[in-house]
């Protein structure tokens, strides 16, 4: 089985768009928004693989559904704003054109006037062929 969430983890740390503002990228964690100062990203698996494409009674393929959503907190530095919906879609980028992985689902952008942070969140879906197959 492959493991997607660190595969969009590599892919995204070795983006230089991504880590110009991203310092940290945390699996199912969600930090306490009102302590982060810099973008941060939380990568999370939304259901187990789920078999597909079957040929003599056994699946060939696994289709794996995560989302990735990104906080934005506001800076002096930048418009917090404007680096949350571009950051945003060029991670859909990234994914789409390197792992294969389709944006499925979006939530609505979020600000929270509060303690001042954006937040985008969306849903990408893929189905992979099993790697022992060698097909």
């Amino acid at each position: 089985m492959r493991d997607i969430p660190m595969e969009i983890y590599n892919l995204l740390m070795s983006d230089d768009e991504v880590t110009y503002y991203v310092k940290s990228i945390k699996f199912f964690e969600y930090p306490e928004p009102s302590s982060m100062s810099v973008p941060y990203i939380v990568i999370s698996e939304l259901d187990d693989p789920l078999p597909e494409e079957y040929a003599d009674n056994d699946n060939l393929a696994l289709s794996y559904l995560v989302q990735v959503d990104l906080y934005v907190p506001e800076s002096d530095e930048y418009v917090a704003y404007t680096v949350c919906r571009d950051l945003s879609y060029h991670i859909h980028r990234l994914l789409k054109e390197q792992l294969g992985l389709m944006n499925t689902a979006n939530s609505q952008p979020e600000y929270d006037s509060d303690i001042g942070i954006y937040r985008r969140a969306r849903n990408y879906e893929a189905a992979y062929y099993r790697e022992e197959l060698n097909l």
